[in-house]
């Protein structure tokens, strides 16, 4: 049997699978404009896929009815408490207003679809928010 070296060179396809994609690639393929700082998106992910929970990830809490504590008015404690909300924070010229259109999906690089290793060679293709600037009607 033969020891495993870690300063052996790997197949192009063995190293990308044993580079983990970090937090700030990991959010590239989904319709957020935020970045998944504390790695749920990559935790809900490996866990629809059938994969095993994190011992990091499991919470404990004796939370309950009676210490709970309600939210504060001045609007800090909700699940996105900016402003404009989880939108491009705009300010038109008089007279126009920022719609909000959605999203549009990133599209695939290849025809299998396969977008699990990014090409180093080019830019990742994002989901883009389509926003319209329309005239305010008098």
């Amino acid at each position: 049997m033969t020891a495993m070296n870690p300063f052996e060179p790997k197949t192009p396809a063995a190293a990308g699978r044993a580079h983990p994609r970090s937090v700030e690639l990991y959010n590239d393929a989904t319709h957020d404009s935020t970045v998944d700082t504390d790695g749920k998106n990559r935790e809900a992910a490996r866990i629809a896929s059938g994969g095993p929970i994190s011992p990091d990830q499991i919470t404990t809490s004796n939370a309950s009815l009676v210490n709970a504590m309600p939210e504060t008015p001045d609007g800090f404690a909700g699940f996105d408490s900016r402003p404009g909300g989880n939108r491009p924070q705009v300010a038109p010229r008089a007279g126009y207003t920022v719609v909000d259109k959605g999203f549009d999906a990133a599209a695939s690089r290849d025809a299998h679809g396969d977008d699990e290793f990014p090409s180093p060679y080019h830019p990742p293709r994002r989901p883009g928010r389509i926003v319209e600037f329309a005239p305010v009607s008098r």
